[in-house]
């Protein structure tokens, strides 16, 4: 006994999607129709189908991979500025403690400079 399976969500229904399916299947049907009946018709239709769809097609397919390596150029560029922010998160530690250090030196230079204008008012 074979196992049901689950029923098929259907799709939503898409009118321009059905139409361009019911005009192509009505294509290939009069294709077969004609192919059936008349050969060198069919291969003569054919041929001009072929000579009047693969322009375009090829054209689309040249802009689509134009498309997706710009699109893959992007990509990289958001991954690339991407990482340079975590690398700056990352970093936050360090401006920290170069600030801490900073004041430390800072402080010392001040110490240095009162301590040098007291030595020489002692003379």
């Amino acid at each position: 006994m074979a196992a049901l399976s689950p029923p098929c969500s259907q799709p939503p229904n898409d009118p321009d999607l059905e139409l361009k399916v019911k005009k192509a299947l009505e294509r290939v049907s009069e294709n077969i129709h004609i192919s059936a009946n008349e050969p060198s018709l069919a291969v003569y239709r054919l041929q001009e189908h072929v000579r009047r769809a693969l322009p375009p097609t090829v054209s689309r397919r040249q802009h689509v991979t134009s498309l997706h390596s710009q699109l893959q150029g992007a990509c990289y560029d958001v991954e690339y500025a991407l990482s340079a922010v975590r690398t700056m998160n990352d970093a936050e530690e360090k401006f920290t403690s170069l600030q801490e250090l900073l004041k430390s030196a800072i402080f010392h230079r001040q110490q240095l400079k009162y301590e040098q204008t007291r030595s020489h008012m002692r003379r």
